[in-house]
């Protein structure tokens, strides 16, 4: 079966790219045009072919004869949608063996199933395409997150399979989730509310945890504040955990003061109170050797190259 996907959409290039693309365009145009032609050919061949078996063999015996022409065999496979993260090659490795029939006899509903056992593909929807082809439309994931198993986490907190360095920002790091694979929704919707309690003191959530118990904890870190675990206990009746982190937001900056520094840890299991441990020094000073090599990391101004600070319009 031979493998084909669409051309990837117009953008800016040089004139001597736009000449090879418009010779390119005329030769894939004259293809189709070749393809129509065939199709035409064989649509009417099949026609003749039917005319005649029906009078040799009868209506019933005449269909299915027609319906087992080689010619339906299917010979070519079409993939929309994401080809970069879902390659042509690989689905047609994965519904090749389950290809049992033709264009008349395949069941699309296997097909579609064997599509969507292929990394990143989430939904997909399969046709026929007269005489001999199999178009497949598929939705990817998209990761928001690492689950404990190593499987990714989808934004509705949907757990899939697939390789992390293939999505769209892949230096980007993804936040850790931990607990019960079902609770992996309200662990999407925690992660978003911490993330927006703690926007105030600049820290980032890196970790999510729900233990089989209901007791939540997270992973607070920013260039200032070594990771640092925070416990939340369960939220029982009469009990937000997304209000004790919105308090420890709004106290952090007093605790650091106090502590001369950002504390280890911090446990919020109490009522109108939280503990916190003293500063790691290692760790801070660790946070700080880092923030200073990635400053040096950045090049020099060139020698004789002017810096000028601009107004914006």
């Amino acid at each position: 079966m031979k493998a084909e996907s669409p051309e990837n959409p117009a953008e800016a290039v040089t004139p001597e790219e736009a000449i090879e693309r418009r010779a390119l365009a005329r030769a894939q145009e004259e293809a189709r045009e070749a393809r129509r032609a065939s199709l035409r050919f064989w649509t009417k061949t099949v026609c003749g072919l039917a005319a005649a078996a029906v009078v040799v063999l009868g209506a019933g015996r005449a269909a299915d004869a027609v319906m087992h022409l080689p010619v339906f065999d299917f010979s070519t496979l079409e993939v929309e949608g994401d080809v970069a993260r879902v390659p042509v090659e690989r689905v047609k490795q994965a519904v090749e063996p389950v290809i049992r029939g033709n264009f008349f006899t395949e069941d699309l509903d296997e097909v579609r199933r064997a599509a969507e056992t292929v990394p990143w593909v989430k939904r997909a929807v399969v046709r026929r395409v007269w005489p001999d082809g199999l178009r497949i439309a598929v939705e990817t994931y998209s990761a928001f997150a690492v689950y404990e198993d190593g499987r990714l986490v989808d934004p509705d907190g949907v757990l899939f399979s697939a390789n992390p360095d293939e999505r769209d920002n892949p230096s980007d790091p993804l936040p850790n989730f931990y607990g019960p694979a079902g609770q992996t929704a309200q662990i999407v919707r925690y992660y978003r509310e911490f993330s927006r309690a703690l926007s105030s003191i600049g820290a980032t959530v890196t970790d999510v945890a729900c233990s089989d118990r209901g007791g939540w904890s997270l992973v607070m870190a920013s260039g200032d504040i070594p990771a640092t675990r925070v416990e939340l206990g369960r939220e029982d009746a009469g009990t937000n955990i997304v209000a004790k982190v919105a308090d420890l937001a709004a106290a952090y900056p007093r605790v650091v003061e106090l502590m001369d520094g950002p504390p280890a840890s911090i446990d919020l299991r109490y009522d109108r109170a939280f503990a916190a441990t003293l500063p790691d020094r290692e760790a801070i000073r660790k946070l700080r050797e880092a923030e200073q090599r990635t400053d040096t990391d950045v090049p020099d101004e060139e020698p004789g190259s002017a810096q000028h600070d601009e107004q914006p319009e």
